[in-house]
């Protein structure tokens, strides 16, 4: 029988979950190639773009921000901000805390259907690209085609596309396999941006790479192939292997994990020849057992004395390896600190309490750290260890605080900490 596989995709990167060893040389963040950094006042740190809306039509305006650390005045008077793209501009800038300038963007009626990564500029050359973008879709059009789950028989998937119709212009939409052995069915629009639909697999298809086309009435205006990846079983008569994943991905020698392995169309019969491999220490066989049809699990124990590192695993099937999958999990240091957050949500003229989140932190280590903010109405006091993957701290917001995006930096005996899950904080109006 053969299954659905989603099409491998970028995964994410873990480098920021472990300590630098030493200088990162020409290494450069995906998406940020081009960028000339060194224009960047050294004291400044952009982060990120947010948007009020994720997908408009052309005629629309709406708000974002630009997200970062030391933002003033004359860091603000020596940028631009560009869309890179037709007919749409931004407008109405302004400087609101040391971590958020705000602005609208005006999308004017001849920009094209697009995804959109906005550019800070300064002298007139391009410093940072927003890693995460808003779409441009105009009326009658397909930005995107994008398959979002797949059912634990493998038989079928639900599908997304993003789109701009009226009710009129569904009526001429249609979408089609690039196969006839594939069935798309249940079409539900969500006017105006969005289609949710599924796939299925018909009898007699083949594995394989296929795709969805979108047409507007006799004419093909959007084609996604492929979308999806219909393959072979690899486990037993019917199951097919899609990743490895673990729901926390940091741990420290001595935890326990549970290796999920999903899929498709998994049998209890069909398991009995596969084992687990970690990559590239070795920390035993952890049994396989059958959950669902969808998901096979194994606990790990981590051995004592593990190195820090990035580890993967391996399925092997009578010993042969089934899948690779890097960088399922990480080995972190002690006294690891992963992000911070506020206990309760906090805004102007109020306080309020921190708490920092990490791993094997010791009442000794806290004496080394230090928490700040880059604006004077926000005071951060009294860190405190309060069990080791948790410390506290009070914060102090001024009544007169603008509401919005605020990073609390971190360092340890004055050196910056790189938190790999964040540390921004947002005050509520």
């Amino acid at each position: 029988m053969l299954a659905i596989s989603l099409l491998a995709a970028p995964g994410s990167s873990f480098a920021d979950l472990l300590p630098k060893g030493g200088e990162q040389g020409t290494f450069v963040v995906p998406g940020q190639e081009g960028m000339h950094k060194e224009l960047i006042p050294e004291n400044i740190t952009i982060v990120h773009c947010s948007y009020d809306l994720d997908v408009v039509a052309p005629g629309t305006t709406f708000s974002f921000d630009l997200i970062g650390s030391g933002f003033d005045e004359a860091f603000y008077k020596i940028i631009t901000i560009d869309p890179d793209a037709l007919d749409i501009t931004v407008k109405n800038l302004r400087l609101v805390t040391t971590n958020q300038i705000h602005g609208q963007i005006e999308v004017g009626s001849e920009a094209t259907t697009q995804y959109i990564h906005p550019l800070v500029i300064i002298r007139s050359l391009p410093v940072f690209r927003a890693p995460d973008p808003f779409g441009v879709v105009r009326p009658g059009e397909v930005l995107d085609i994008e398959l979002t789950s797949i059912d634990e028989t493998g038989q079928w998937g639900r599908f997304t596309v993003t789109t701009n119709l009226n009710e009129r212009m569904y009526q001429k939409f249609h979408l089609a396999p690039t196969d006839k052995m594939l069935e798309i069915s249940n079409l539900k629009p969500r006017y105006p941006f969005y289609v949710d639909g599924v796939i299925m697999i018909g009898q007699g298809l083949t594995h394989g790479h296929y795709g969805i086309v979108a047409s507007m009435g006799p004419h093909e205006i959007f084609r996604q192939d492929p979308i999806v990846d219909v393959v072979k079983p690899t486990v037993g008569k019917t199951g097919s292997i899609e990743k490895v994943e673990t729901a926390e991905k940091a741990h420290r020698p001595g935890d326990t994990i549970d290796l999920l392995i999903k899929g498709s169309a998994f049998l209890p019969e069909g398991i009995s020849s596969l084992s687990v491999q970690i990559t590239p220490t070795n920390m035993g066989t952890p049994p396989i057992t059958y959950v669902s049809a969808g998901r096979l699990q194994a606990t790990l124990t981590i051995p004592p004395n593990v190195p820090m590192g990035l580890y993967g695993v391996n399925i092997l099937s009578n010993g042969k390896v089934l899948q690779e999958q890097p960088n399922v999990f990480a080995i972190v240091p002690p006294n690891w600190v992963a992000s911070l957050e506020l206990a309760r949500p906090l805004s102007p003229g109020t306080t309020g309490q921190i708490k920092v989140l990490g791993r094997d932190l010791t009442p000794e280590f806290v004496k080394t750290l230090q928490l700040g903010t880059d604006s004077n109405g926000l005071k951060v006091s009294g860190l405190r260890w309060q069990d080791s993957s948790t410390l506290m701290a009070d914060i102090f917001v001024a009544a007169d605080i603008e509401p919005g995006e605020y990073l609390v930096h971190v360092s340890a005996g004055d050196k910056p900490l790189k938190l790999p899950r964040g540390n921004i904080i947002k005050i509520t109006p």
